[in-house]
């Protein structure tokens, strides 16, 4: 199951810059691309992105060159607003956007996590392995000019900064993503998978 060529599906392209410092293995070849995936209604992230990732499969032909195919979901999951908007952040950003979201919660629980979880399609088998990050934290006026999506909104626990306050190193040492990256590269660098 080595892994050399990588593809990072996602039309973000702040995910993809984001992904491309922080996986740093310099033995993997890696790139981005955009594909309109199809996405299925559902509440289970884990469900959403294997779902993406073996559609993937079947929109890239099979000489295109890499081990495996990578996607990257993200979900915002608010207390006070049941778990949502979760997996539909994306949406929810598009029709109110950071300081919208804050909106629906200010008044009420404002406890929230940030979930990354990343989504690895190895070509020869058709497996998908997965790997997750987690970080508890706010879901606050939006403060600052960094980052990308909702990061602004976000104060991690235990941190006076949100993500969008944060410089890139600072949010990069921490962040959801980070922590799914990590797995990702422990699973790359283990015997046989690069």
């Amino acid at each position: 199951m080595r892994v050399q060529n990588l593809l990072l599906i996602t039309g973000n392209p702040g995910k993809a810059e984001e992904f491309k410092k922080l996986i740093n293995v310099k033995e993997l070849n890696f790139s981005h691309r955009s594909f309109d995936l199809p996405e299925i209604q559902s509440f289970d992230i884990a469900e959403i992105a294997r779902y993406k990732t073996q559609a993937a499969f079947k929109i890239l032909p099979e000489d295109f060159g890499y081990d495996a195919i990578l996607t990257d979901d993200t979900g915002l999951y608010c207390e006070g607003l049941n778990g949502l908007p979760g997996p539909f952040i994306k949406w929810f950003l598009d029709k109110l956007n950071a300081d919208g979201i804050h909106n629906l919660v200010k008044n009420g629980n404002t406890n929230t996590k940030a979930v990354c979880l990343l989504s690895l399609g190895i070509v020869k088998s058709g497996d998908v392995v997965q790997f997750e990050g987690t970080v508890p934290g706010k879901l606050v006026k939006p403060q600052g000019s960094g980052g990308f999506g909702w990061d602004r909104a976000f104060l991690p626990d235990g941190k006076s900064k949100t993500y969008g306050e944060m410089t890139e190193i600072e949010k990069n040492k921490i962040s959801h993503r980070t922590l799914a990256v990590n797995q990702l590269r422990n699973w790359l660098l283990e015997k046989d998978n690069l």
